[in-house]
């Protein structure tokens, strides 16, 4: 029996990792509604390094991680200046007794306006809803579909928001324990560090910082997994490789609904932004880093 289990326990260890290979291969879905639950679930298991390969063909991902590795070397080096402004930062956000010191921050500049806070909550509201409106019409990166989506989904957010969330102190207090805690674990002391991550470990790092943000959406009572878990995705329109799909999904009580294509490459569909995007910026120069493709 010895020998027998001397023999095929190497094999067996063999099969487990090949296997466990395998789960860790992301391939895109030939069907193009499987494709857009594919990214919403990336997104729920804040996992940017499957939602970045889900994203756009393999070979075009490859060519993308080799311009950012590219970029990093010729990016000139952060002066002095930023580099002082974010490490104050840094060091607000890690330091050993961060939590109370920026809850005592937050809580004397609250103080300050609380008050008027109330009465002036709905011209707030409305002259938050135009500023943002504005932001996202002018952001020149986003697609005419994703200011849609941004759009509706800011405007969501902000008829929620209500002035007792923003006045809780026990909602802020473990609000701020999550962004510190994910300060701390993202671990990126100086700016010198966080320039030189190439792409794929800025997306995990990324996808912590999204992990942590979710944390503090649910203390606010915004829960973005149960939002994500109920992603629906119908085909609206095949034009050759390119589906224009019906995204919905539930939030706050509401109904969020946008339009996005997909491209379909050797079979298989990706974000015909992601792909655009990708493909335009390895025709341009090799420049300053640029995000990778993020949800």
């Amino acid at each position: 029996m010895s020998r027998l289990f001397s023999r095929w326990l190497p094999l067996t260890l063999l099969a487990l990792l090949a296997l466990a290979g395998c789960r860790r291969e992301v391939v895109a879905p030939g069907d193009p509604v499987a494709a857009v639950k594919g990214l919403a679930q990336a997104v729920r298991d804040d996992d940017l390094v499957r939602y970045s390969r889900l994203s756009m063909p393999p070979a075009l991902h490859k060519r993308m991680e080799a311009r950012w590795k590219a970029n990093l070397a010729s990016a000139p080096a952060p002066t002095p200046a930023q580099q002082k402004d974010y490490a104050k930062w840094m060091g607000r956000l890690t330091a050993p007794n961060a939590e109370a010191q920026l809850y005592d921050s937050f809580d004397r500049k609250l103080k300050k306006i609380e008050e008027e806070l109330n009465s002036q909550w709905p011209l707030m509201q409305a002259t938050g809803g135009i500023f943002l409106n504005g932001v996202i019409t002018a952001n020149p990166k986003l697609t005419a579909a994703e200011k849609a989506h941004a759009k509706a989904m800011g405007s969501t957010l902000i008829n929620w928001l209500r002035p007792e969330l923003v006045t809780d102190r026990d909602r802020a207090r473990r609000a701020i324990g999550v962004l510190t805690e994910t300060a701390r674990d993202i671990n990126l002391p100086t700016l010198v560090d966080s320039r030189r991550l190439e792409m794929i470990p800025t997306l995990e790092k990324a996808g912590r910082g999204l992990k942590g943000l979710k944390q503090i959406g649910r203390i606010y009572g915004l829960d973005a997994d149960a939002s994500l878990a109920q992603v629906q995705a119908r085909v609206k329109a095949v034009d050759g490789p390119v589906a224009t799909m019906e995204v919905s999904y539930p939030l706050l009580g509401k109904t969020v609904r946008f339009e996005m294509q997909l491209l379909r490459r050797d079979g298989r569909w990706y974000s015909a932004d992601a792909v655009r995007n990708a493909e335009q910026a390895l025709v341009s120069p090799a420049g300053p880093t640029q995000p990778a493709t993020a949800p």
